[in-house]
């Protein structure tokens, strides 16, 4: 694997928590494959458009479900309230 593309779910405290340790990945342990920001997801269009620019991924949606279905997200890091995490880990 020469790279690994995340999305998040989630940019409040933990999400950019999230974000930023998602881009420090390579500096932090080296050898690892290529981090891309794929995917995030907010509550609202306009917020994740806002929040993906900020955070540097390349799409941003107002529904998670595309996160999750998007071919080019392998991980993906759900930093919304805990009442939401079951059914976007499930799903």
């Amino acid at each position: 694997m020469d790279r690994i593309g995340v999305g998040l779910i989630g940019t409040g405290f933990m999400g950019k928590c999230h974000a930023l340790a998602w881009n420090a990945v390579g500096a932090t342990f080296g050898d690892t494959p290529k981090i891309e920001l794929a995917h995030l997801g907010e509550a609202g269009e306009e917020l994740a458009r806002k929040r993906a620019a900020e955070f540097g991924f390349a799409r941003a949606t107002g529904d998670w479900r595309e996160v999750i279905a998007d071919p080019e997200v392998d991980v993906v890091s759900i930093t919304t309230p805990n009442r939401f995490h079951a059914e976007m880990t499930i799903a």
